[in-house]
């Protein structure tokens, strides 16, 4: 990507992200990518970073957090010991412990959630794991970076004499302190080490009434440092066993170095990678802190921002809290120049700059502060700026000058895919040569297809935008009640600088003001009264359209809504028609299975006349039965369907008062025990054997059935069957399918998801003729009470429902009793 000019980071201000990224770094590798960071011009490449970025995002909010501790910069020491009998020291070895212990955590880390984070496995597959060097060098060097003393068995040795022999001189050079301070030679209470031995401090005029070797004098001449000769031989085995010492860790050093040396390339290799992925996490922990996200891309050319925020704002103002304008703009789609008026302070550059900062971070892979998935933005191949001031004594420029030089750059490199930001233009000579050589640099700008965006106060320039097909105006709003900028840029209307109102407010002479006002002219005063006319108008446009805009929102939300709904309704519906079917399956099977062992009855009794008969009988109520259940399956369908229906469309009455009345019995008025009767439509005789209030047993054939009194058609005798009962139960309405039950807790659900539990529950306990159910709803905000209510209400079936007690749940349990 071209930039231009060299400092233009630094006038947007991607300097100081550069130092916040820095900051976030753990290793020096990480800081040398921060350092060495170049935007991109490819598509594939940025999107791939911003994936990583926003994958690291989510992992750092969300999840376990990252087995990494120190990362030490290694790659210097591990080239240090390529030669073959090179060593490094305990300390750097300990480094490269740090190292690929955090090679072998991270690597575990992400190959575990590898579905989760799948742009990140690029990182894992670059880590490769030394297990066996990490325990060698874990048993080699302790946390200080010294060498274990177990880390060799000759080690262990020889420092375990080195005690012994360091406690064995030690008592014997104290001894002989003690003897010369008894004698009056002593010049101190404790010895000291002279030349790596051990020796006692003697008063000068006395050391040569000690025995022993003289080491040194103290600077003043009073006190002679003088070895016992009565421990020189265990001064002398102490060195003797301290070179030991070194020439073992020397050993041991080489060794480890030595498996180093195999697995070296593996080793730096990863080094890189851990580096690589450091530069990620500092792109998401800045990431977050700006909470940037991850905008669309596209190859349109078109750059759209929703509720962007320039960066440096936000973090200027993070402790604050402050409220930072967001920025609405769309460059490319309709038009690719914009030239932004409006009053001094209003924040025209800022806007400016916001839009050149984002286009610089996406193409370095950093995820912007804007409403991600309704901003589109495109990737410039060159982003030139001419902001600021930049006037030199030493090279002989102006102001101008300096705008001139910058100009021309740009006249030269600009082309379809280049940004370009040019803050005052016209300003630093004569306003109307200014303007239009201004003028003419746009219109070669807007020639050759380059996005622009340029801030400033001459008219001309409005008037050129407005009259320019793919040139657009572009106003940074004014609160002219409080005399303030709103900071709010509006699009398709030019601005007024506002410079009497901001005189006015910073308190300049008000005949100062009268006196500027005569000297603008007429025409001019009428053209900035009817800008700011314009400006009221626009913004009450604004907050209407914003309006309807939401209004459009929550419609589009409602529909998707009512969308998921009906199609949850519909997979519903399926179900429980391939539930029914298979209810009736399984009643035809229990039948033909019936008919079987009925055949099989008749040819083992040599199918006498009688057993034939009660078997017809037999057969007659089974088949009636089937016949009646089909039906119920098909009514049971056709209500939940109608239920379901009902619901969805929010038809269903509200209250007990609108429910339609029932038909009347008129059929079961007189009906006493022994009394022929037909079960609902059916046709096969039965003989009514007890009634219990509203409940019937009747005999039909070889089976005992349980009735409703309501479901009795009275026939004409009173004749008793002659026919014997087998014991088998069956429901008139259904044969028992085992899932009735009386109890339901619904506690947790949603409105609608418990609408449709419940339903499934009246259901199967009408099926199974239950009398009396339980449903445990909750207390909580009373939704689900006000919805059983209803629903309890328009359910065919329902006789009456109320509250329980309140020693057994008040109004967080209904008892509900069925017809």
């Amino acid at each position: 990507m071209k930039l231009y000019p060299q400092n233009i980071e630094q006038k947007l201000g991607f300097d100081v992200l550069r130092q916040k990224l820095d900051a976030y770094t753990l290793s020096r590798m990480g800081q040398e990518r921060v350092e060495g960071m170049l935007p991109s011009t490819s598509i594939r490449i940025v999107q791939h970073s911003l994936r990583q970025v926003s994958e690291t995002q989510a992992l750092l909010a969300f999840d376990d957090a990252l087995p990494l501790t120190a990362l030490p910069d290694i790659r210097e020491v591990v080239r240090f010991i390529l030669p073959e009998g090179a060593f490094m020291q305990p300390e750097a070895l300990l480094g490269v412990g740090h190292i690929v212990g955090n090679i072998r955590r991270l690597k575990s880390y992400l190959d575990a959630r590898r579905t989760k984070y799948p742009a990140l496995q690029e990182v894992a597959l670059g880590l490769f794991p030394q297990k066996t060097l990490e325990r060698r060098i874990g048993e080699t060097v302790d946390d200080t970076g010294q060498i274990k003393d177990d880390a060799s068995p000759e080690l262990r040795r020889i420092r375990r004499n080195l005690l012994r022999i360091q406690g064995e001189l030690r008592s014997r050079v104290m001894a002989e302190l003690r003897r010369a301070e008894k004698e009056g030679f002593a010049a101190d209470d404790q010895p000291t080490i002279r030349n790596g031995r051990l020796v006692i401090p003697v008063k000068a005029e006395a050391k040569r009434k000690v025995t022993g070797f003289l080491h040194d004098v103290s600077a003043t001449g009073h006190t002679a440092y003088i070895e016992p000769a009565a421990v020189m031989e265990l001064n002398n085995d102490l060195r003797e066993l301290e070179t030991e010492e070194r020439r073992e860790i020397e050993r041991i050093l080489r060794d480890v170095c030595a498996e180093l040396r195999t697995v070296a390339p593996e080793v730096l290799n990863s080094v890189e990678t851990l580096g690589e992925f450091d530069f990620v996490l500092a792109k998401a922990r800045l990431a977050n802190a700006l909470d940037g996200t991850v905008p669309q891309l596209n190859e349109k050319g078109v750059f759209k921002l929703k509720k962007a925020k320039n960066p440096m704002l936000v973090l200027r103002y993070a402790q604050e809290k402050k409220n930072i304008v967001p920025l609405d703009i769309t460059l490319g789609e309709h038009f690719r120049s914009l030239i932004i008026t409006g009053p001094n302070a209003g924040g025209k550059s800022v806007a400016m700059k916001t839009v050149g900062l984002l286009a610089l971070m996406v193409a370095y892979g950093l995820p912007i502060p804007c409403h991600g998935d309704a901003s589109d933005v495109c990737l410039f191949q060159a982003i030139f700026a001419d902001i600021g001031d930049e006037q030199s004594i030493e090279n002989d420029l102006s102001t101008f000058s300096s705008h001139l030089t910058h100009l021309r750059h740009m006249l030269t490199e600009a082309d379809a895919r280049t940004l370009i930001m040019i803050d005052e233009a016209g300003t630093g000579t004569d306003p109307s040569e200014g303007t239009a050589l201004s003028q003419s640099m746009l219109e070669h700008f807007h020639r050759v297809g380059a996005t622009v965006i340029v801030t400033t106060h001459h008219g001309a320039l409005k008037v050129f935008a407005h009259e320019t097909s793919g040139v657009e105006n572009g106003a940074m709003s004014f609160d002219e009640a409080n005399i303030t900028p709103t900071y709010r840029l509006q699009t398709g209307i030019p601005g007024s600088s506002y410079a009497f109102e901001m005189a006015e407010r910073l308190c300049v002479p008000t005949a100062i003001i009268e006196r500027a006002h005569s000297l603008i002219g007429t025409q001019q005063a009428s053209f900035e009264n009817l800008l700011h006319d314009f400006a009221r108008k626009n913004e009450a446009l604004s907050v209407q359209l914003k309006r309807l805009t939401e209004e459009k929102a929550a419609l589009e939300a409602s529909r998707k809504q009512y969308e998921t709904r009906r199609l949850h309704l519909e997979q519903v519906k399926d179900q429980i028609r391939k539930d029914a079917l298979n209810e009736a399956q399984k009643v035809l099977d229990q039948a033909n299975a019936e008919v079987e062992r009925t055949i099989r009855e008749i040819r083992e009794a040599q199918a006498e006349a009688e057993r034939t008969k009660i078997a017809r009988q037999q057969l007659e109520a089974t088949k009636d039965l089937v016949k009646r259940y089909q039906v119920n399956l098909e009514k049971r369908v056709q209500a939940r369907e109608a239920l379901q229906e009902a619901q969805r469309q929010k038809t269903l009455p509200a209250t007990d008062s609108k429910k339609a009345p029932k038909k009347p019995d008129t059929t079961s008025t007189d009906i006493q025990v022994g009394d022929q009767v037909v079960v609902g439509e059916g046709t096969t005789p039965a003989e009514v054997l007890e009634i219990v209030g509203k409940n019937v047993l009747v005999a039909q054939g070889s089976m005992k059935i349980k009735a409703k009194l309501n479901q009795l058609r009275k026939v004409a005798g009173r004749q008793k069957q002659t026919v014997t009962v087998r014991h088998q139960y069956a429901s008139a309405d259904v044969l028992s399918t085992g899932r009735a039950r009386i109890h339901l807790d619904i506690r947790g659900q949603r409105v609608e998801d418990a609408k449709m539990t419940v339903t499934q529950f009246l259901d199967d306990a009408v099926a199974a003729s239950l009398n009396r159910l339980e449903i445990l709803h909750g207390t909580g905000t009373g939704a689900l009470r006000l919805a059983l209510k209803d629903l309890l209400s328009h359910y065919d079936g329902v006789s009456r429902f109320e509250e329980a007690p309140w020693d057994l749940g008040g109004p967080g349990v209904t008892y509900v009793w069925l017809d």
